[in-house]
């Protein structure tokens, strides 16, 4: 009897694996929801360990704002783009452990633009699943959805749940989702993302409302922020200094702001207080526009965003600027990621082109 119970035990067991395993392998490479943001987070877990000399994390600022490819081809500077659209601060903290957990860049740039949501924007669900149906499954990831899912908890650990249904809903089948779809598993096969995780156009644009950009630099109104915000902010903060962490920089990548938006440039002061608290450093770029070398007329896509020739632009202001203060170097590639990073340096070229 009892060899007969054991003998079940393990069958049971040996089913259950098989079924775990069979449903990692179908959550993985066909149930998902396929766009920019999932090739971005599954690109960065392609990079070899220990290779990047700068990681950026952030909203879609960090993505039309900085060129990986073109700042190696510059400067030999090895960098990734951590992230997603709209992305809110409640993802930052882990985030940033997802970060650490499988590089030690010199420095960590984290744009801020998730702080300034509204509430709305801050627990939307859309903003909270572009990052995690797209990270692995692990402690770092059932921590941040015990600390910020109260909803569906399961279905955040496993978007299998959510997303087992695709198969017989048209609405998926479209040439966007096919698109990334390829192109998530030509990566996977290359090993490597060309672009480095950049999402930008060639659009130059007019803005229809009369900016406010030379007026910021001795700007100091304040606004508050949304109470979660605050906490998710000093939450991350807290874990930067509690584990020691003095290769993270705080920054506000730039913007075209006008008397509709002032509000959160107001909001975006306080940020700056709040990270000065801590300790750190905090880059604010919409203050300080003019040293950019940016023109409003023809650098943007749209209010919020660079377009390739302003992403150029400020790729090299920025990393000059890294390089200069805090000491931004690169190291020395194998000749498999020299190959690598010479290839995606053409590839951006190419882009541009195209963009």
């Amino acid at each position: 009897m009892m060899r007969r119970n054991l003998l079940r035990a393990v069958r049971l067991l040996c089913l259950l694996l098989v079924l775990a395993i069979s449903i990692g392998l179908l959550q993985e490479n066909v149930f998902y929801h396929a766009d920019h943001n999932r090739e971005r987070i599954k690109g960065f877990y392609l990079e070899d360990n220990q290779s990047l000399d700068v990681v950026y994390l952030g909203a879609s600022e960090v993505y039309s704002d900085i060129a990986p490819g073109y700042a190696y081809a510059r400067d030999g500077i090895t960098g990734y783009l951590f992230a997603t659209q709209a992305n809110t601060i409640l993802n930052y903290k882990s985030q940033l452990k997802n970060i650490l957990s499988r590089q030690k860049p010199a420095l960590v740039v984290i744009e801020l633009n998730g702080a300034l949501y509204d509430e709305e924007d801050l627990t939307k669900e859309a903003n909270l699943r572009n990052y995690s149906d797209n990270v692995p499954l692990d402690f770092t990831k059932i921590e941040w959805v015990a600390e910020n899912v109260k909803e569906n908890q399961p279905e955040y650990l496993f978007p299998f749940i959510k997303y087992h249904s695709m198969w017989s809903d048209p609405e998926t089948d479209n040439e966007t989702d096919e698109k990334y779809r390829k192109t998530i598993s030509d990566d996977k096969g290359r090993g490597y993302n060309y672009l480095k995780g950049i999402l930008n156009w060639t659009v130059s644009f007019k803005s229809p409302l009369p900016s406010m950009n030379n007026t910021l630099a001795t700007a100091d109104g304040k606004k508050p922020l949304e109470e979660i915000a605050e906490k998710s902010l000093r939450d991350l903060l807290e874990y930067c200094r509690s584990e020691g962490l003095d290769n993270v920089v705080f920054t506000r990548f730039p913007h075209i702001v006008t008397e509709r938006t002032y509000s959160r440039f107001e909001r975006n002061n306080t940020v700056a207080d709040i990270v000065a608290e801590y300790g750190y450093d905090y880059l604010n770029f919409e203050r300080d526009f003019a040293q950019t070398g940016l023109d409003e007329s023809t650098d943007f896509y749209n209010f919020d965003h660079l377009n390739v020739y302003g992403q150029k632009k400020f790729t090299a202001y920025l990393t000059d600027y890294l390089k200069e203060h805090y000491g931004l170097s690169s190291h020395t590639l194998s000749e498999a990621q020299k190959d690598e990073w010479d290839a995606c340096a053409d590839y951006y070229d190419a882009y541009v082109m195209r963009a």
